[in-house]
C-alpha cells in the first residue's frame, strides 16, 4: 500500500491484508475471507485462525503508524482506508480518468495519467502469495495492466513516438507472442522509425505462431495493418480507426404509473429547473452551455414522504427535455428480505433497459462501467434511482460526462457526489395532507373539515399513513369521518418499538389489521416473512398453507384493504413501512417454529417450481436431481401450470429475486441440501438470462456441500454449473480450474454421462464459442463491403462452431445472415429456406425484435409480384413490432422495405408515403444512410411518374 514494502507477518496473513485492502472501505465477510484465504480447503476452525490474523494486523497497522484502521463488525471485518493508498485502486482510478480524458480528446492528459498508474508497478503482484484466488487475481492485475499499456502505447504511436517504443514492444511481444493488437503496435513502431523489414517479418512470426499454436488466421486488424506496411501507406493510416459510434438504442419509458402528486410545488419546481439558464447551481462552469455534465439531483426522507412519487412526477414533466429514455430502477435498499443492488448487478440491469444483449455487457467492473458512460455520453435520458443506500452505491453509476439528469432517492442524505443538489422533504403540510386525504376519498364523504384535519393530524401528515386511512374510509361507505377519527383514537398503539416517529402512523396500520379476519391477519403476517420484494399467488399460498383459492381470496381481501399493492397482474407487494409493521407483528405473534415452517414450505415450493420449469425450458439439459426432502409436515402446495417454456421463463424472470434469497436463506439457516438443489435447478435459467454472479455466489457452496456429503456425481454437476457461469463472466481460468475438478471427479466414480457434459464445456471454454462469434462478426464486415466468398465462409464457420456449442439463439443468428448474403447473391431459394430455419428457431428461443428481424429477411426473399400479401404482412408485423420497442433505424429500413415492395406490384401512391416515413424516421435518429436511400427511392419514384 502507497509504497510500501515487505509487509510483515506470515503469508496467510498478507493474503489476508490483500483481501481486505482489495475491499478498502467496504465490508469483507468472514465466509468471503475462509475462501480468499484458504480456498475450498480450509483448516478445522478458519474464523478463529482469522480473528488471529486481524489481530496481529491491527497491531502491526498501530506499529508502522499507517492511516488505516481495522475494524470488526457482524461477522465482517472492514479495512477503513483511502483507497487511494492502496497501489490498485489508485491504479484503476488513473486508469478510468485516462479513459475519460482521452475520450474527450485530451490525449496530453490521458498519457500523463497512464504513465503515473504504470509507475506504480514494481514486480510481480501479490508476489509470494498462493492459492486460486491470489494466482486469479493476480492473472486479473496483470491482465488491466497490459490494457493499459497498449492504451498509453496508442496514444504515444498517434503522437508519433515510434523508435523508442520499439525495445518495450518487441519485449511485450515476446511474453504475449499471439496477441494482435501488441503485434500491430509493434510493426506501427517499427515501420513508422523507417524499419518496413522489421514490421514484415513481425506479421509473418505472428502469422505462423497463429498457424501452428491456435489453428486460426491474423484477423482483419493485424492484416489491414500488414497491406498498409506492403502498400507503404504513411503511418498514419496504420493507426486504428476510431470504434464507431453505439447504435443508437431504443427510448426505454419504464416509469411505472403513479398517483396524483398534491402539494409539493415548490420541491418539483426546484427539481425541474434543474439545467435551465435559471438553473445557477448545475450551470455548465465553462459558460458553453449545452450539457455534458451530468445533472444531479437527491431526494432525501423518511419513509413514506413521498420521495418516488415525487420523482417519478418530476421525470415524466421532464420528458420532452430528455427524449432519449426516462428510466427508473429500484436499488432495493430497504426491499423486504432482499439484498440491496450491486453497483455492477443495477449497472447490468440498466444496460439491458437501454438495449445492450446481455452477452454484450462485460463482466469486468471497469468496462462496465465505462460501456454505460460510453452510451449515456451523448444522450438526454432521466434516470430515477430510487431507495438508495448512500453515495458509494450510485457513484459508479452516474454516465459520467453526459446531458442526462438524474434523480435520486433515498432515507439518508447523500453527500460526496460531483455537481449534488440536495432535496430534503418534510411531511405535507396540514392543509395538503387535508387536501390529499379529500381528492382520495371524495368531497362528497368529506363533511367536517375538523374531523379531516384530525385524521391527518393522526397520520402525522405523512402521505403513506393518510393514503391507508382514506382508503380504509373509501372501502367502508356506511363510515363518517367522525367514525374514522374514532377508530384512529382508540386503536392501541403497537409499534413502540419502531422510532418514536411511527407511534402515530402505526394506529393507522393496526386499524386496518384488527378489522382483518384472523385467519387473514395470520395471512398477512406470514407474507412479511416472503424473501422478495414482489411475490405471486402460488409462492403466496405455499407461505400461509392455505390452498391456492383461499390464498387468492385473502390476497383479494387484503388488496381491498390496502395493506397489499399489486404493481402488476398477479403480483403483490408491501409498502416498506407495512411490511415492517407486519415483520414486526409476526415476530411477536408467530413462534419461531411456525415462522421456520412458513419458509420452508416456501423454499420447497420454489425448488419444486424451479425444476418444473427448467425441465421445461431446457428440456436436454445435463441436470442432477436427486429427490428432495419432504417439507416438514408435510404440506402440499400448489405448482404453477405453464402453456410453453416461455411461461416458466417469464415465472422464474418474475421471481428471481425471491428465488435467489431463498437459496441464501437455505444455505446459510442449515439447509444445505435444499440451498445445493435449488442452485442445481436454477442453473440454466441464471446462466442464459445473464444472471452469471448470482449463479457463482449459489454454485460454489453447493459444490462444497456435495463434497461434504461425499456425493461425488453432485459436486461433478454443481462444479459443471459454476464452470459455465465462470466462462459466461470471462473468468476462464477459473472456469477451467471448476471443470477439471468435475473431470476428475467424473473420472473417479466411471460416471460416462457426466464426463460427456464436462467434456463438451471444457470445448466451449476452450473458445470455440467466442471464436464462432468472431467469424460471424467477420461474415457481416466482408458482407458488407461486398466481399460474398469471404462471408460466406466466415458464416458457415461461425454456424458449425454455435452448432457445436448447442447455442441455438446464435445459430439463429447467423443463419439469419446467411439469408442475407444469398439475397445479395440471387439465389433466393436458398436465402428463403436459411431464413425459415432461423425463424423456426427463434420462435422458440429468440426476442420479439430478433424475430421481427428474421421476418423482414424472410420477407425480402419473396417476389413482390406474386407474394406481395404475404410479404407485406411479414412487414407489417415486424414494423409493429419495432416501433413498440422504440427502435427507429429497423422501422425506418422496414418502412422502406414495404415501399420497395408497393412500388413493385403497381402502388405507387402508397410506396411514397412509406418512402416519406422510412426518410423521416432515418432523418430523427441521424442515419445519414437510411436517409439517403429513401431520398434517392422517392426522386425514382417521382421521376418514374
Amino acid at each position: 500500500m502507497d509504497g510500501s514494502r515487505g509487509a510483515p507477518g506470515t503469508p496467510k496473513e498478507r493474503l489476508t491484508l490483500t483481501a481486505l485492502a482489495l475491499d478498502a472501505g467496504h465490508p469483507v465477510t468472514l465466509d468471503t475471507l475462509v475462501h480468499r484465504v484458504w480456498d475450498d480447503q480450509p483448516p478445522s476452525k478458519p474464523r478463529a485462525s482469522l480473528h488471529v490474523y486481524a489481530a496481529r494486523i491491527r497491531r502491526r497497522l498501530r506499529t508502522a503508524a499507517c492511516p488505516a484502521h481495522l475494524l470488526q463488525g457482524a461477522h465482517a471485518y472492514t479495512l477503513e482506508i483511502d483507497p487511494d493508498l492502496v497501489d490498485w485502486h489508485r491504479f484503476r482510478r488513473l486508469s478510468d480518468e485516462a479513459r475519460a480524458l482521452s475520450g474527450g480528446g485530451d490525449t496530453g492528459g490521458a498519457l500523463e495519467r497512464l504513465t503515473e498508474a504504470d509507475g506504480l508497478w514494481r514486480g510481480e503482484p501479490l508476489a509470494g502469495l498462493t492459492g486460486l484466488w491470489a494466482e486469479g487475481t493476480r492473472t486479473h492485475f496483470t491482465e488491466k495492466r497490459l490494457a493499459a499499456t497498449l492504451t498509453r502505447t496508442a496514444i504515444e504511436l498517434g503522437l508519433g513516438r515510434h523508435a523508442e517504443l520499439v525495445p518495450d514492444l518487441a519485449a511485450l511481444l515476446d511474453a504475449h507472442p499471439t496477441d494482435e493488437t501488441i503485434a500491430a503496435q509493434l510493426m506501427t513502431a517499427a515501420y513508422g522509425s523507417g524499419r518496413q523489414g522489421d514490421a514484415l517479418r513481425t506479421y509473418d512470426s505472428v502469422r505462423r505462431r497463429l498457424s501452428e499454436e491456435l489453428g486460426t488466421d491474423p484477423g482483419e486488424a493485424l492484416s489491414r495493418v500488414h497491406r498498409l506496411v506492403l502498400d507503404r501507406a504513411p503511418v498514419a493510416e496504420l493507426l486504428p480507426r476510431p470504434a464507431p459510434a453505439p447504435p443508437s438504442p431504443a427510448a426505454p419509458h419504464t416509469l411505472p404509473g403513479h398517483g396524483d402528486l398534491v402539494g409539493r410545488e415548490r420541491e418539483l419546481g426546484l427539481i425541474t429547473s434543474i439545467g435551465t439558464p435559471a438553473d445557477t447551481a448545475t450551470a455548465d462552469p465553462s459558460g458553453a452551455g449545452g450539457g455534458g455534465v451530468i445533472a444531479l439531483q437527491t431526494i432525501a426522507g423518511m419513509p413514506g414522504v413521498g420521495k418516488s412519487l415525487l420523482a417519478v412526477h418530476a421525470a415524466r414533466l421532464l420528458a420532452d427535455r430528455y427524449p432519449d429514455g426516462q428510466v427508473l430502477l429500484d436499488l432495493r435498499t430497504h426491499a423486504p428480505g432482499r439484498q440491496g443492488l450491486s453497483a455492477q448487478a443495477a449497472l447490468f440491469t440498466l444496460l439491458r433497459v437501454f438495449g445492450v444483449a446481455a452477452d454484450s455487457i462485460p463482466a469486468d467492473p471497469d468496462e462496465r462501467t465505462a460501456l454505460w458512460r460510453t452510451l449515456l455520453s451523448n444522450r438526454r435520458a432521466v434516470i430515477v434511482l430510487d431507495d438508495a443506500a448512500d453515495a458509494e452505491q450510485v457513484r459508479p453509476l452516474l454516465p459520467g460526462s453526459s446531458p442526462s439528469l438524474v434523480i435520486v432517492t433515498s432515507r439518508r442524505r447523500l453527500t460526496g457526489l460531483p455537481g449534488v443538489r440536495s432535496l430534503f422533504l418534510d411531511i405535507l403540510s396540514a392543509a395538503d395532507a387535508a387536501a390529499l386525504f379529500r381528492r382520495l376519498v371524495g368531497d362528497d364523504r368529506v363533511r367536517d373539515p375538523e374531523d379531516v384535519a384530525r385524521i391527518v393530524r393522526l397520520c402525522g401528515h405523512l402521505p403513506l399513513a393518510v393514503e391507508l386511512a382514506a382508503g380504509r374510509l373509501a372501502s367502508r361507505p356506511s363510515w363518517s369521518t367522525s367514525h374514522l377519527v374514532e377508530k384512529l383514537t382508540r386503536t392501541p398503539g403497537r409499534l413502540a418499538e419502531i422510532r418514536d416517529g411511527f407511534r402515530e402512523i402505526a394506529r393507522v396500520f393496526e386499524m386496518s389489521y384488527h378489522a382483518l379476519t384472523e385467519e387473514r391477519r395470520k395471512a398477512f403476517r406470514l407474507l412479511s416473512l416472503h424473501f422478495g420484494a414482489t411475490f405471486g399467488p402460488h409462492a403466496a399460498a405455499a407461505l400461509t398453507g392455505l390452498s391456492l383459492d383461499a390464498t387468492e381470496r385473502a390476497l383479494d381481501s387484503l388488496l381491498d384493504d390496502h395493506l397489499l399493492s399489486e404493481p402488476a397482474p398477479e403480483r403483490f407487494q408491501f409498502h416498506d413501512l407495512v411490511g415492517e409493521y407486519a415483520r414486526l407483528l409476526a415476530a411477536m405473534e408467530d413462534p419461531s417454529a411456525e415462522r421456520d415452517l412458513a419458509q420452508g414450505r416456501l423454499i420447497h415450493f420454489y425448488l419444486h417450481a424451479s425444476r418444473r420449469a427448467a425441465r421445461l425450458i431446457h428440456p436436454r439439459r445435463f441436470r442432477y436431481e436427486p429427490a428432495a426432502p419432504s417439507p416438514e409436515g408435510g404440506s402440499a402446495f400448489a405448482l404453477p401450470e405453464w402453456r410453453d417454456a416461455q411461461e416458466a421463463r417469464d415465472w422464474l424472470a418474475q421471481e428471481r429475486a425471491g428465488l435467489v434469497a431463498a437459496e441464501q436463506c437455505a444455505r446459510t439457516r442449515g439447509r444445505p441440501l435444499e440451498a445445493a438443489l435449488l442452485a442445481g435447478a436454477l442453473a440454466g435459467f441464471l446462466e442464459e438470462d445473464g444472471h452469471w454472479s448470482e449463479a457463482q455466489r449459489m454454485h460454489g457452496p453447493a459444490a462444497r456441500h456435495w463434497s461434504a456429503v461425499g456425493d461425488a456425481r453432485g459436486e461433478a454437476s454443481a462444479l459443471i454449473d459454476l464452470a459455465g457461469a465462470q466462462s459466461r463472466a470471462s473468468r476462464y481460468s477459473r472456469a477451467l480450474t471448476s471443470a477439471h475438478r468435475a473431470l476428475d471427479l467424473a473420472g473417479a466414480i466411471g460416471d460416462p454421462e457426466t464426463e460427456a457434459e464436462v467434456r463438451h464445456l471444457l470445448g466451449v471454454i476452450r473458445d470455440v464459442w467466442q471464436i464462432a462469434r468472431c467469424r460471424n462478426n467477420m461474415g457481416i464486415t466482408h458482407l458488407f463491403i461486398g466481399d460474398y466468398e469471404a462471408s460466406e465462409e466466415s458464416l458457415h464457420s461461425a454456424l458449425k462452431g454455435f452448432r457445436s456449442c448447442g447455442d441455438e439463439r446464435e445459430v439463429a443468428r447467423v443463419l439469419n445472415n446467411l439469408s442475407d448474403l444469398h439475397i445479395h447473391l440471387g439465389e433466393r431459394n436458398t436465402a428463403r429456406r436459411v431464413a425459415l430455419e432461423s425463424l423456426a428457431l427463434l420462435e422458440r428461443v429468440g426476442s420479439d425484435t430478433e424475430r421481427a428481424s428474421a421476418q423482414v429477411n424472410l420477407a425480402n426473399t419473396m417476389i413482390a409480384e406474386s407474394e406481395s400479401d404475404e410479404m407485406l404482412a411479414l412487414y407489417r408485423e415486424a414494423l409493429s413490432v419495432f416501433r413498440r420497442v422504440g427502435d427507429l433505424r429497423n422501422s425506418a429500413a422496414t418502412l422502406h422495405n414495404i415501399g420497395d415492395a408497393l412500388r413493385a406490384a403497381g402502388r405507387p401512391t402508397e410506396a411514397a408515403l412509406h418512402y416519406k416515413g422510412a426518410w423521416t424516421a432515418a432523418r430523427d435518429i441521424g442515419a445519414a444512410h437510411e436517409e439517403g436511400e429513401a431520398r434517392r427511392a422517392l426522386e425514382a419514384l417521382n421521376a418514374s411518374d
